[in-house]
């Protein structure tokens, strides 16, 4: 018995594979000539409508399997979301399409599918700092990593669930403490599933992978974020209290310290963020600073300034606003390691530059670590740390005989209401609620 020719062989799969209403051709010209490439008509089952596509392979013998599964993969995405034309599901990113469809002849599978979504994924990134981009690709590395293990996940949820066993958990499978990976019930964790997220449900809609790969509900992802053996308030960094930040500032000047005196006397005092101090002016004795937090969103806009002014300290001479003139001055500067990371992302010309502002905030760290009295502090209070000042002017503003609104103390700390709440509002240990309630007690008269 004669052997079928190819083109029949194949049409005749493809009608195994995807049922009625789908054929293959050679693309003829209008001229009746061949064109050589293949053309893919669908009639449409309800109204009998049909709408073709040509798709990009040489109608050849040799381009059978290529076609069949472009074809196949086509009409798995139609299927899936039924409001899509044929002219976009054949234009849904082919080259992933046909990595995933082939797992069944062998030459491609999964990983290499995913793998070309990771790519096109973190272009969209391209317009975010480079700190934000690297925590991006290390956390999509991560998942493909997950994706590639065996036995293979073969669901979202079976890819999170795996993300979770090889970052999250000890060796032992602690979920908690030094042994753990990361904290169960921390920020890290639920950045990392966020992102996780993020990226499985882009190459579902965006690139044509199976849906199955959909992220599961939000109530399997709190429990693989899991929950913490801490309180949220022992979560919170404290806040460096006023007689902590008046003998660090007096420390730094017995060491003859100046540069750093200054550094830390602005953060204590305004409460800007150290990564803000690259972005200090002061004018006529009154600062402002550039907010240094930006996303996808506002990475385009210019920063807005904003105004911050110093809480002042009784006793102290006005000492906020002294750190702030000698700064104007140029008397006295900041340490020229904090200067140096200003450099790298406010000159252009600098022969190592960067868009990330972190490196400012953790040389500012760094500096602090270095200095004897600030390790004096920490071995008695191991939680606190560079931000300890910022959290200051936020603890000065609430508690004692002065206090700001929330709506103005929220404006110059750079951040809403709601987060201001959201961090300060369980702010109240023992010792201050004894102070502010015996402060209360003995403003009333008898």
């Amino acid at each position: 018995m004669a052997r079928k020719p190819w083109d029949e062989l194949i049409k005749q799969q493809l009608k195994q594979e995807v049922g009625l209403g789908w054929t293959i051709c050679c693309h003829k010209r209008s001229e009746g000539y061949s064109s050589g490439r293949v053309k893919l008509t669908r009639r449409d089952p309800e109204d009998g409508s049909r709408s073709s596509v040509m798709l990009p392979f040489e109608w050849d013998s040799k381009n059978g399997t290529k076609i069949l599964n472009r074809v196949v993969a086509i009409s798995e995405q139609m299927e899936s979301n039924p409001q899509m034309t044929l002219k976009d599901a054949a234009a849904i990113n082919p080259d992933v399409l046909e990595s995933e469809t082939a797992q069944t002849t062998g030459k491609k599978g999964t990983a290499t599918a995913w793998k070309t979504i990771a790519e096109k994924f973190l272009a969209t990134k391209a317009g975010q700092r480079s700190s934000s981009r690297s925590e991006w690709r290390r956390r999509v590395e991560r998942t493909l990593a997950c994706i590639e293990s065996k036995p293979k996940p073969r669901t979202g949820q079976a890819v999170l669930e795996r993300y979770k066993e090889m970052w999250f958990l000890g060796v032992m499978g602690e979920e908690s403490g030094t042994q753990a990976g990361m904290e169960a019930g921390g920020d890290g964790r639920r950045r990392n599933l966020g992102d996780a997220c993020a990226f499985l449900k882009w190459g579902v809609e965006r690139c044509g992978a199976p849906r199955r790969y959909l992220p599961p509900d939000k109530e399997i992802i709190r429990e693989l974020v899991g929950e913490s053996l801490q309180t949220a308030q022992e979560k919170l960094t404290p806040a460096l209290k006023d007689d902590q930040f008046t003998g660090l500032l007096d420390a730094l000047l017995a060491a003859d310290r100046k540069d750093l005196w200054l550094c830390v006397a602005v953060l204590g005092y305004t409460g800007c963020r150290p990564s803000e101090l690259a972005t200090l002016q002061v004018v006529n004795g009154e600062a402002s600073v550039a907010g240094t937090k930006r996303n996808s969103k506002t990475m385009s806009q210019p920063a807005k300034r904003r105004l911050i002014m110093p809480l002042e300290i009784e006793g102290r001479n006005r000492e906020g606003q002294r750190a702030l003139d000698l700064f104007e001055s140029g008397l006295v500067k900041l340490p020229k390691a904090v200067r140096n990371q200003i450099a790298r992302v406010i000159d252009p010309k600098h022969p190592n530059p960067t868009d990330s502002f972190q490196a400012v905030g953790k040389e500012v760290a760094q500096q602090l670590k270095r200095f004897e009295h600030w390790q004096n502090l920490i071995a008695a209070q191991p939680e606190l740390s560079v931000y300890s000042l910022r959290h200051a002017v936020a603890f000065r503003s609430a508690f004692g005989a002065n206090r700001l609104p929330i709506r103005v103390i929220s404006q110059l700390l750079g951040h809403n209401v709601a987060t201001h709440v959201r961090h300060y509002g369980m702010w109240a240990d023992t010792e201050t609620t004894r102070e502010e309630a015996q402060r209360f007690n003995e403003a009333v008269k008898s």
